[in-house]
């Protein structure tokens, strides 16, 4: 495939679903045949071997901007996924690329996100067990109304409210008393499958 690819004026790299990539939840990276510099130095068993990676869907990008800045090489990430060198065009990769582990399902719950809450979408509050629980102590302590936060898929927490301004590139104006607020993802929220 990297040959045709090749021939037909296309020497960037691209990526491959297989059966085997759909099973593992990933995409093969397919990159250039492997150089002489690579066979020189145990990296690839002759000039024919193309220079793939399989690597878990979430992480492409980040592996992509990796390789074209060269932080990291394919090389790299096939050693940290346990293949043994000298590749061969048949080499078996135990487990895809995962970028470093991030687990998104799994880092969900930890995942702060801020938002942009409008008047009588939050609760505040000036109790002062809840502000002991902040340093330096503010004077208000806010948190999304259930409501509001199930609907978007985040857990109501208390926190310390920032005002609000224009953010985004629409440049939307909010209403006066919106607050801005850090809470966290609700972990199984089902999302719709077109908002991904």
């Amino acid at each position: 495939m990297r040959a045709k690819e090749t021939e037909a004026g296309n020497t960037d790299p691209f990526i491959v679903v297989d059966e085997e990539a759909k099973s593992r939840r990933a995409v093969w990276y397919i990159d250039q045949f492997a150089n002489e510099d690579q066979v020189n130095d145990g990296v690839a068993e002759s000039t024919d071997v193309v220079m793939k990676i399989l690597i878990q869907t979430e992480c492409l990008g980040l592996n992509y901007i990796y390789y074209i800045t060269a932080k990291s090489s394919i090389e790299e990430g096939l050693e940290n996924c346990s293949v043994e060198l000298p590749l061969t065009n048949d080499f078996y990769q135990p487990d895809p690329e995962d970028c470093g582990g991030p687990d998104f399902e799994y880092q969900q719950p930890q995942q702060h996100i801020w938002v942009v809450a409008e008047p009588g979408e939050f609760k505040e509050s000036n109790d002062p067990e809840l502000l002991n629980d902040f340093s330096p102590r503010p004077d208000k302590v806010v948190r999304l109304k259930e409501d509001a936060a199930e609907s978007v898929g985040l857990v109501s927490s208390w926190t310390v409210p920032d005002g609000a301004k224009s953010i985004d590139l629409a440049q939307r104006e909010f209403p006066e008393g919106s607050v801005v607020l850090q809470q966290k993802y609700k972990p199984g929220f089902p999302w719709p499958a077109d908002s991904l």
